[in-house]
């Protein structure tokens, strides 16, 4: 044959291998486009490679030859990734393994210590996710044709005949991998494929049943196996292969099933499978045996040592897939749990105010105008005196029965929740007037409670309100009721009291601040005060939070005080405007002065939503320009889902700035997994009552305990706010915080006392070193 004859022949070789993994124009195509960034940290590879290499060749040493050697195949792998497929290119980065030593059975690892790596590197990229999944799955599918074509040109044909399928059951193995959604899925594809794919007459994977002490059948594939394999249970003491290979981590190949005394139970069922061999593979779970994959062939000694190699790779791969999905089901479970713990009372089970808040306002948005919605507050009188006679555990006892009989009362026609110590909300929308269900609650109070053999009677105190849907608001529902409660408490306790207009004094207090604070801001009665926050074991300064004051002839008023009256204003706008000027401005002071501080300021979203916004925060930063990172905006986790559409592209332009984005307060609002998932956040910050009380709520730590584990699953900073003592110090380093502010650290300083705090910090670490 002519050698253009040659040529012709070798594309179509080429071509028809690269339909057999799958292998498309689309996938040459991404590859070309983005695996040259795949090897930036090239050197990580190498020595993955360098000691792969060493381990399988048996006349390999570490020394400069084999650096040599291993360079050669980084250079083969760039290129085959970057090339499209040829048959005329230079050797292939498995065919040169292969020249260099490297034996047949090696070869299947060493693509996959390969592609395990190259995967890795996927999911660095700032690409979008669809670009990451498609160069992953082309990646695996490229390696796959190389090791066919390395067995096209062995020259052992009938053994590679097998190979090639198995090659090929390796590469639909892979793509089941990256598309999995299920691990049953997932067992139920690897089965098929192996039977498909491989040409295997039975394929199965079996677990371990910790409880029956046994290897049931997950999943399994080939015609008539129910019949063959559902049946199946292997006594993990048994010397059966299955059990063998769980017990030595090892893989067990049978040559001849009729003759295997260990497979004497199963010897008939096998001769009329028409089984003869078999091979059992361990599956691992970070390194401990979970279960096996078993395969079944109709001729004896199917499974030569090249074969076996290939199907450990296989498993290997298997494995790897199965602690992805573990990891990913941990961080879901996590995640789960927060979601649950955030909105949920840890005690009572019972929603919290933030989730009260979105059930009522689900309810005003649901009813007719006409309709009727009810908030009724209860709280225990004397309950604090209650504890400290009888103890917490009695205390949570009787939060847990009040809980309980409000829920009998309220529900199913309202809900229930706990919105303080011992304090309980119940929102009703049915249409008869809220004096029943008042009775009702004030009945249920009356009767006592048993705890630990005494008889506990309740004095409650209770202020209603309600409001036609029409012009209802759920937050202005709570406080009505939270007012009429503190009415009823001033009578005396025991009481109830409805809401009316007369209560409302508040809000004209209220007007009258903000006309205050509209003067103050305009005659600079407002002053900056910092809170450092440092790293919790070296004590090293990370940062400082600007927090404003309002100089008053009494003393500072602290935000607390007065952004009540102002924060769904114009005032508020205003006021974020000038914190951020002011601490931008003190920050360029500090860089004159050589200390490089990070500072943290908090933003509204009504700031946040303006159109005005990003001209304003550019221009600002033009003006006073600081180092990438050494401003920080702290958005409030409160924003509502629609405030967060909002802003999103507003927060992700201001990280192009160089601006860093915090989620202030978390915790304590609902939307706070949705807001982490939809919003730019780098850093995530536990609000601070959760941490003042971690040492006497052990629901508290479990709080926070999910929090570092979301934290640490989502990538982001962490730090607890309200460090108030060493011992909450020391108790957050042992769960694992090491970021954090409070009064323990230091209270909130004017721009020149944080420089004396820091310069005394300074002076203090250079004695104790002295």
């Amino acid at each position: 044959m002519g050698s253009s004859g040659m040529e012709k022949s070798a594309g179509v070789v080429l071509e028809a291998l690269g339909r057999i993994v799958g292998l498309s124009a689309e996938h040459v195509a991404v590859l070309t486009a983005y695996s040259h960034l795949l090897f930036s940290r090239r050197e990580a590879l190498a020595k993955q490679l360098f000691w792969y290499l060493l381990k399988h060749q048996g006349n390999a040493r570490p020394d400069a030859a084999q650096a040599d050697r291993v360079e050669a195949l980084l250079q083969s792998l760039e290129r085959m990734l970057t090339l499209p497929a040829d048959p005329d290119a230079p050797e292939s980065v498995l065919t040169l393994a292969v020249r260099q030593g490297l034996p047949l059975a090696a070869l299947g690892g060493l693509a996959e210590c390969m592609a395990e790596y190259l995967a890795s590197e996927v999911t660095t990229l700032d690409e979008p996710v669809l670009i990451k999944q498609a160069l992953e799955e082309a990646l695996r599918k490229r390696l796959s044709l190389d090791l066919i074509l390395q067995l096209q040109h062995s020259g052992q044909h009938d053994a590679n005949a097998l190979a090639a399928r198995l090659y090929a059951t390796l590469s639909g193995v892979s793509l089941a991998l990256i598309n999995a959604q299920s691990r049953e899925q997932l067992f139920h594809d690897i089965c098929r494929i192996c039977v498909d794919e491989g040409g295997f007459a039975y394929a199965w994977i079996g677990l371990v049943d910790p409880l029956a002490k046994c290897i049931a059948p997950a999943a399994m594939a080939g015609t008539g196996a129910e019949d063959f394999i559902a049946d199946i249970r292997v006594d993990l003491g048994s010397q059966a292969p299955s059990a063998l290979a769980v017990a030595t981590g090892e893989v067990q190949c049978v040559d001849d099933t009729l003759q295997q005394p260990s497979l004497l139970a199963w010897r008939d069922a096998m001769r009329i499978g028409g089984v003869r061999s078999m091979l059992a593979i361990p599956l691992h779970l970070y390194g401990q045996a979970i279960g096996t994959l078993v395969l079944y062939a109709r001729r004896c000694h199917y499974f030569d040592r090249d074969t076996v190699g290939l199907v450990r790779a296989m498993a290997g791969e298997i494995s790897h897939a199965l602690e992805r999905q573990d990891a990913m089901a941990r961080s879901q479970k996590a995640e789960n749990d927060l979601a649950y713990l955030i909105q949920h009372d840890p005690l009572t089970g019972l929603p919290n105010r933030q989730l009260m808040l979105e059930r009522i306002g689900q309810m005003i948005h649901l009813g007719q105008p006409d309709s009727q919605i009810g908030v009724v507050t209860l709280a225990i009188d004397g309950f604090h005196e209650l504890n400290a006679r009888m103890g917490h555990a009695s205390g949570d006892m009787v939060l847990r029965e009040v809980a309980l009989r409000m829920s009998q009362r309220a529900l199913p026609h309202g809900s229930v929740g706990r919105v303080g110590a011992a304090r309980f909300v119940a929102a009703s929308d049915a249409s008869e007037p809220l004096d029943c269900l008042v009775a009702d609650l004030q009945d249920a109070m009356r009767e006592p409670i048993q705890c630990q053999g005494e008889r506990i009677s309740l004095r409650c105190s209770i202020g209603v309100v309600q409001e036609h849907a029409a012009s209802a608001e759920a937050a202005a529902l709570m406080r009505c009721s939270d007012l009429a409660l503190i009415r009823a408490r001033e009578a005396g306790g025991g009481r109830c009291r409805f809401y009316d207009e007369g209560m409302d004094v508040e809000i004209r207090r209220m007007h009258a601040l903000r006309g205050d604070f509209a003067r103050a801001l305009a005659d600079d009665e407002l002053e900056l005060f910092y809170q450092p926050k440092i790293n919790l074991v070296d004590h090293q300064i990370s940062g400082v939070e600007a927090l404003v004051r309002w100089r008053r002839p009494d003393g500072f008023m602290t935000p607390g005080e007065f952004f009540p009256a102002i924060e769904h204003t114009e005032l508020m706008r205003e006021l974020d405007w000038w914190v951020m000027s002011e601490a931008l401005r003190h920050s360029s002071v500090w860089m004159a002065q050589g200390k490089l501080i990070p500072v943290s300021v908090n933003l509204s979203a009504m700031t946040l939503r303006h159109e005005s916004f990003l001209p304003r925060i550019q221009a600002l930063i033009m003006r006073h320009p600081i180092p990438d990172g050494h401003l920080e905006l702290e958005v409030l986790e409160t924003v509502s889902q629609k405030e967060a559409e909002e802003i999103v592209h507003k927060l992700e332009s201001c990280r192009e700035f160089g601006i860093s984005i915090a989620l202030d307060d978390f915790g304590t609002g609902a939307s706070s997994l949705v807001h982490l998932q939809q919003l730019p956040f780098d850093t995530i910050k536990i609000d601070q009552r959760f941490v003042r009380k971690l040492l006497k709520a052990p629901g508290n730590e479990a709080i926070i305990r999910s929090m570092i584990s979301f934290a640490h699953y989502t990538g982001r900073k962490l730090v607890v706010e309200g460090v108030e003592s060493q011992p909450i110090w020391d108790r957050l380093l042992e769960i694992g915080c090491t970021s954090g502010q409070g009064y323990a650290i230091s209270a909130p300083v004017s721009a020149s006392g944080l420089m004396d705090w820091i310069a005394e910090r300074e002076t203090s670490e250079e004695l104790r070193s002295a």
